[in-house]
């Protein structure tokens, strides 16, 4: 009995790996605030892992998640500040068009992680934010695509540069 279940489960698994429409990606991400004349601005590499889920001619839901890490830091009054960590959980609506370009929007809920660091002290924050952005994509192949975001959580400006791959 095990062996047939384990088998039944293999075989459910393969079929659904072979319609599998996962995707995940690599980018650069720009973190800015400007607030009161003081703004800060902050670097990121970001991993994401996706799934295209077709909803009718040509347009996609998919649930992404997006982690990151710090690459650069910045100055604020003496304080050196850096992220830590980032991460995004989204639901992207996707309309692809034929010439290969594609169109997308999503509300996202984000985590980012700073570290503040000065005068012989260091503290880390994080706070989760609902956000929402859209961004324009370009399939260069069947199975490899780059895209350029704009997001916005609670006044902090999210641009990212990411390359994309289906598997």
């Amino acid at each position: 009995m095990f062996k047939k279940t384990l088998a039944a489960l293999a075989l459910i698994g393969t079929s659904f790996a072979s319609q599998a429409n996962w995707q995940a990606g690599v980018g650069y991400v720009n973190l800015s605030d400007s607030e009161g004349g003081d703004s800060i601005s902050l670097d990121a590499l970001v991993g994401s892992l996706g799934y295209k889920f077709k909803s009718g001619e040509n347009f996609y839901f998919m649930p992404e998640l997006r982690l990151g890490t710090g690459m650069g830091d910045d100055d604020l009054y003496g304080v050196k500040v850096e992220v830590e960590s980032f991460v995004v959980l989204s639901l992207r609506g996707q309309y692809e068009l034929e010439s290969g370009l594609y169109l997308y929007g999503a509300p996202s809920y984000a985590n980012l992680e700073v570290k503040a660091s000065g005068y012989g002290e260091s503290a880390t924050e994080d706070e989760w934010e609902f956000g929402l952005g859209g961004g324009i994509g370009y399939n260069f192949s069947n199975n490899m695509a780059a895209e350029l975001s704009y997001e916005q959580f609670d006044g902090v400006d999210v641009v990212s540069l990411a390359v994309k791959f289906d598997f």
